[in-house]
């Protein structure tokens, strides 16, 4: 079954319940679980002033790494707000590292530019090779109008993260 292999730590989706992204991230850290919980920062509008808040990039998921033969994926899977790990089949799917790291250099270095995306079908995988976004990969997406965007994408959720990125500081992946 590719997916579950039992021999090392891999990363996988977690999904759990509405609005509980946050609290299962907090519980996953104080159980010493390897994790990435996501998230972009937008200004909310209140009756009398805004405010900035945090929201997951990938609502109702957070990754975690895991060994699955350890006793960690009992942790997670236990966790209250957990629903089970995403894969297809009886098996967990794994999330390439690629992914994670991309993520990552999005989230961490984008000060604040990924945004959540509709999953891009079209487009050219690419690599960045200039800029703050330097060695993350991903689709480039033009749309008629916009700035051109970098899309990451976590195809088997559905989902996908955007920063905009000039043509000129990416190249096309064989």
């Amino acid at each position: 079954m590719e997916g579950f292999d039992r021999n090392r730590p891999a990363w996988y989706a977690v999904h759990v319940r509405s609005n509980q992204e946050r609290a299962t991230a907090e519980l996953l850290a104080a159980r010493d679980v390897e994790h990435f919980f996501p998230t972009y920062r937008v200004i909310s509008k209140r009756v009398d002033r805004r405010v900035v808040i945090s929201r997951p990039l990938f609502t109702g998921y957070l990754f975690a790494r895991l060994d699955l033969a350890s006793d960690r994926r009992i942790q997670v899977l236990r966790a209250p707000g957990v629903v089970r790990l995403v894969g297809f089949g009886d098996a967990p799917t794994k999330v390439p590292d690629e992914t994670i790291r991309s993520l990552r250099i999005l989230v961490e270095e984008g000060e604040g530019e990924a945004r959540p995306h509709p999953l891009v079908r079209d487009g050219q995988r690419v690599s960045v090779v200039d800029g703050c976004f330097k060695g993350a990969c991903g689709v480039l997406h033009v749309s008629a109008g916009r700035k051109p965007r970098l899309v990451v994408e976590v195809e088997f959720l559905g989902r996908a993260v955007a920063v905009s990125i000039s043509p000129e500081q990416v190249q096309p992946l064989l």
